[in-house]
């Protein structure tokens, strides 16, 4: 799980979403308003929602790309748990949200990241998923 996910307020636009998430190597980007997170942007979005419409970058704001309302999942739940929630919901990315606020992001490649250690870096298809490069299973083994 990411713990510091980037966050970006609502009414930024979407070209400074995008730039912040160069400046920050993420696929995505949580959307907040009133201190409240609301939304996610991911560079797909960014790409159907924005490039392909010939949205205006610097004028567009970021609540016009993003998707809401938000699916999450607790802090306390499994990685099985966050798996199903991903596959039924057809998203990469998911919100850890507690009674107190946001916890942090898990994302697809943590999932394979840790099936992966479970089957101690024996299956070639989750090594390639949580892009664990070859050089660093012999670590393992």
């Amino acid at each position: 799980m990411v713990s510091e996910p980037v966050i970006i307020d609502a009414d930024r636009s979407v070209k400074e979403t995008a730039i912040a998430m160069d400046r920050f190597g993420r696929g995505c980007i949580l959307v907040s308003s009133g201190g409240k997170v609301v939304g996610i942007v991911t560079e797909r979005d960014l790409v159907r929602k924005a490039l392909t419409r010939g949205v205006r970058m610097t004028r567009a704001k970021v609540k016009t790309m993003m998707s809401s309302p938000l699916i999450v999942i607790d802090p306390e739940a499994h990685v099985e748990d966050a798996g199903k929630i991903m596959a039924q919901n057809r998203v990469r990315r998911l919100p850890v949200v507690s009674d107190h606020g946001l916890v942090g992001l898990i994302t697809v490649t943590d999932i394979a990241r840790s099936l992966a250690v479970q089957l101690e870096y024996s299956n070639a298809l989750f090594n390639a998923m949580a892009r664990v490069p070859e050089s660093s299973k012999l670590l393992y083994t």
